[in-house]
């Protein structure tokens, strides 16, 4: 039997194709970030986030990444609303 969670669908899925590099010996943090804005009705305005690890302490060379990864946005996507994608890298060295 299956069991789906998302029946009506309540939420859109948006892909986010992110590029970067963690330098050697350190520890990265990816954090992504959605924004949806609706001039139309401005209480639907939000924004929602996601945070990766990426562990490269271990390693003499930068580790690039070329990923994509998927955020839930609730309640799902209007016509009227927009989304903006941001994503950023940010890293500890490890000395």
């Amino acid at each position: 039997m299956a069991i789906n969670f998302n029946t009506p669908k309540s939420c859109t899925s948006r892909a986010v194709t992110v590029q970067g590099t963690v330098a050697a010996g350190s520890f990265g943090l990816l954090t992504i970030r959605l924004d949806v804005t609706n001039t139309a009705t401005p209480t639907r305005n939000r924004s929602f986030y996601r945070e990766i690890d990426l562990d490269n302490t271990a390693s003499a060379t930068s580790l690039a990444v070329n990923a994509s990864y998927t955020l839930s946005i609730v309640p799902k996507l209007v016509g009227s609303d927009t989304v903006t994608e941001n994503y950023s890298f940010s890293y500890d060295v490890n000395e």
